[in-house]
């Protein structure tokens, strides 16, 4: 099982994810009732995403969490 916090390419995914789905880093923010420093955060990695926020993307979003989470 992958530890979310070691990965190092999470960020990059749910970046990836965010401009597929033609989000701005505010748009997907406010979606996960984030701000934007967060989501900016997430994305470099540099900050470990809460299980909060990854509910929140896949209730508001056609986000594909798995494949976020787990790169497959």
């Amino acid at each position: 099982m992958t530890d979310l916090d070691d990965d190092q390419a999470f960020g990059a995914r749910l970046r990836a994810e965010r401009v597929r789905l033609g989000l701005a880093v505010h748009e997907l923010a406010h979606l996960c009732g984030r701000v934007d420093i967060l989501q900016k955060r997430y994305e470099e990695g540099s900050l470990p995403i809460p299980a909060d926020y990854l509910q929140a993307l896949h209730r508001r979003t056609d986000a594909r969490v798995m494949w976020i989470v787990s790169g497959d």
